[in-house]
C-alpha cells in the first residue's frame, strides 16, 4: 500500500507515476494506491498508527514522500513549521521500521518544486527547505533519498512544464517522477529491480528480476499438452489434488518464501489543495 497525499491519490491517472509503477511490477506485485489528498506529515503519521502494525508489517518497500502540504507558506491550514515536520517525518521512518523488523527498503522522496504563488501559499523555495530536511531523516533512518525538488530543477525547465496547476503533476511530471523512483530501485534497491525486456521493452516478461512472476509464462513454462503440470492447486485441495500434487515437479511442489504476500507501501506528500503527497502500497504477491 501506499499511504500519502493527493501526488499519490492522482498517480493511478492514466500515466501518472503509479500507474507506470504497477506496469513495473506487472506480474510480480500489486500497488495499492491509498493517497489522500490534503495530508501533511501529522495527518499521515496518525494514518500509519491504524496500518502499522497490520499487513503492511511485511512490506518490502516504502516509498516516503511527504512535505509538500508542510510547505506550504504560513497561513496555509496544512502547514507545519519545519521542526514538527522532521519530527513528524523522523516518527513515521521510526514506526515503519520497527513494523518491519528493520527488514522494509524505504525511499523517501523530498517534496517537488511549486510555481510560486504567496496568494496560494505556494513557495518553491519553502519546498527545497523542507527536500533538505527530508534528507536528514532519510540518513538517520539509512533510507533512500530521491531529492525531487533539485532533479526537476536541475533540467533548467520551469515546474510549471511539469504541473497543471502549479503543484500537482501532468504527463511530463508524472513520467519524470516514475522514471527517478524506477531509477533509485534498479541502482540502489537491486533486489526489487524489475529489468526491461531488451526486445519488447515489456517489465511483465521473466527475466533477470530478482522478483520471479507470480504465474509461469505462456511461452516459456506452460507445457500446452499438459498446462496443470505447472500450476500449484489451489486451496483448499482435495484429497484427488494432493496426491496429483505429488506428481507435480519438485519446483512447483511447495509454495517458494516470495509467494507469501509482500506489501510494499509508498508514503508520499505534496499537493497544496489537495494533498499529503503519496501514499501508495505495493503488495508483492509472489
Amino acid at each position: 500500500r501506499v499511504v500519502c497525499d493527493s501526488i499519490t491519490q492522482y498517480s493511478f491517472h492514466a500515466g501518472g507515476w503509479g500507474q507506470r509503477l504497477t506496469e513495473y511490477f506487472s506480474r510480480r506485485a500489486d500497488v495499492l494506491n491509498r493517497g489522500f489528498a490534503g495530508y501533511n506529515t501529522l495527518y499521515a503519521h496518525l494514518a500509519l498508527q491504524r496500518l502499522l502494525p497490520g499487513e503492511l508489517s511485511d512490506a518490502a518497500l516504502w516509498t516516503v514522500g511527504l512535505g509538500a502540504n508542510d510547505s506550504m507558506l504560513p497561513g496555509s491550514e496544512v502547514h507545519l513549521p519545519a521542526s514538527e515536520y522532521e519530527a513528524n517525518l523522523r516518527a513515521i521512518l521510526g514506526r515503519i521500521q520497527t513494523a518491519s523488523g528493520g527488514r522494509a527498503a524505504i525511499i523517501v522522496i523530498g517534496p517537488p518544486p511549486k510555481v510560486d504563488d504567496q496568494e496560494a501559499g505556494q513557495s518553491s523555495a519553502s519546498s527545497a527547505e523542507y527536500a533538505e530536511i527530508a534528507s536528514r531523516c532519510a540518513a538517520a533512518y539509512g533510507a533512500e533519498f530521491l531529492d525531487m525538488h533539485a532533479a526537476m530543477s536541475s533540467t533548467g525547465r520551469p515546474f510549471s512544464d511539469f504541473s497543471h496547476d502549479g503543484v500537482h503533476y501532468n504527463t511530463a511530471g508524472n513520467a519524470f517522477a516514475f522514471e527517478r523512483i524506477r531509477g533509485v530501485i534498479d541502482t540502489r534497491l537491486p533486489q526489487l529491480a524489475v529489468p526491461r525486456d531488451p526486445v519488447t521493452g515489456r517489465y511483465d516478461l521473466p527475466n533477470a528480476s530478482p522478483l520471479p512472476c507470480e504465474m509461469p509464462g505462456i511461452m516459456e513454462l506452460i507445457d500446452h499438452a499438459n498446462p496443470a503440470a505447472v500450476f500449484t492447486p489451489l486451496e483448499p485441495a482435495s484429497a484427488a489434488a494432493v496426491a496429483a500434487h505429488a506428481t507435480l515437479p519438485s519446483l512447483w511442489q511447495t509454495p517458494p518464501p516470495w509467494r507469501t504476500a509482500l506489501v510494499s507501501a509508498v508514503l508520499g506528500a505534496a499537493a497544496a489543495t489537495a494533498a499529503i503527497m503519496r501514499v501508495a502500497s505495493i503488495k508483492f504477491r509472489v
